[in-house]
């Protein structure tokens, strides 16, 4: 009996200890999932008399903060932020560092490195009537397609600018990685049969070569020097059209080329924000249960939390030798936190009013 209580009495305390380790851990976590980090932004300018590091800085801040729009508002609503003062961004920041500064032929040199509080951030955005995106990457499969309607060509590979252009310049604010398929005679044959309804076939008999669920299909329509571009987008299985005419772009010109890919890359970035737009006007509150004996799965659980921007906040209700009980606010609907759950490998019973993780 005696053993029995100092066994139980030693399984309390590690769970005691385990509960204290995981409120470390989050905290500590917290303050490095509570950031926009926005790298890379390089200042130049002469070193003279009139030189202050004041400006550079300033500067730095101004580039940063605008990189960072471009990743998370669409370019519909960008005319929204023009009004904005360094001083307004400087107070959403929460440290910045300087690399790589040098001082080169009279020339100063500087790479910044700029954190963005998150949610300060998304209040100010908020304030201008714009619900923003979270910045998330995305690689996926494109097949641009180039048809010439006065010769009825239809051009994948060979002959076709868009094709060995697309990925030469890529914006640092784009999201989106492109993966363009090798060359391929079958696919050739199997669009130019079918040139008369292309706006019609079913390019799943295409993709479903690449295993890919996920695609878009850019059907450029070259008249001219007029361009009409008919999109087939399907992002997180749901399949989506847009046209967009674009006038006088000659694409023998690199310049033209590089604007009229540059102008159609922005529709599909937008389409990306539009999925990952956050609405934190909407408040789901979720009381939620985990065993507090599984260690590992509470620590995961925990950084699932830390990294899902659509989690505004959480807490830890209270805890016994059985159960570690959280109150999540989601900005979201009951099924989106149930399928990023899934995604990350958590499955949650949902037929008690307090869920638990499986």
């Amino acid at each position: 009996m005696f053993l029995n209580t100092n066994f139980f009495s030693s399984k309390k305390s590690y769970i005691i200890f385990f509960l204290i380790l995981l409120f470390i851990i989050s905290a500590t976590s917290k303050s490095y999932s509570s950031i926009f980090k926005v790298s890379d932004i390089n200042v130049t300018e002469p070193f003279n008399s009139n030189f202050k590091k004041k400006k550079v800085i300033d500067k730095a801040i101004i580039l940063a903060f605008k990189k960072l729009l471009s990743m998370t508002i669409s370019t519909s609503e960008m005319y929204k932020m023009t009004s904005f003062s360094v001083e307004e961004i400087k107070n959403l920041i929460d440290s910045f560092n300087i690399k790589d500064e040098k001082f080169v032929n009279n020339t100063y040199n500087a790479t910044f490195e700029i954190n963005f509080n998150k949610q300060n951030t998304f209040l100010f955005i908020e304030k201008k009537n714009i619900y923003p995106s979270i910045p998330v990457s995305k690689s996926i499969i494109i097949l641009p397609i180039l048809i010439d309607t006065s010769s009825k060509i239809v051009n994948i590979f060979n002959q076709n600018p868009f094709y060995s252009k697309w990925n030469s310049e890529v914006k640092d604010y784009h999201l989106i990685e492109y993966i363009l398929p090798s060359e391929d005679i079958d696919i050739v044959k199997i669009l130019n049969d079918n040139y008369k309804n292309l706006e019609d076939y079913d390019f799943s008999k295409i993709t479903k070569n690449y295993n890919i669920n996920e695609y878009i299909i850019c059907l450029i329509y070259k008249e001219n020097q007029d361009f009409k571009v008919f999109s087939k987008i399907n992002l997180n299985n749901k399949l989506k059209i847009k046209s967009k005419l674009f006038l006088k772009k000659n694409i023998n010109l690199n310049g033209d080329l590089e604007t009229l890919i540059d102008g159609i890359k922005l529709i599909y970035e937008d389409e990306w924000k539009k999925i990952n737009k956050i609405n934190r006007s909407v408040k789901l509150a979720i009381n939620l249960s985990l065993s507090s004996t599984d260690f590992k799965k509470n620590e995961e659980f925990e950084k699932f939390l830390l990294s899902t921007d659509l989690v505004s906040t959480y807490l830890i209700k209270n805890f016994n030798n059985n159960n570690v009980n959280y109150k999540i606010i989601f900005n979201g609907s009951p099924s989106q936190f149930l399928n990023i759950a899934k995604k990350r490998n958590f499955l949650i019973d949902t037929e008690q009013q307090i869920w638990k993780v499986k």
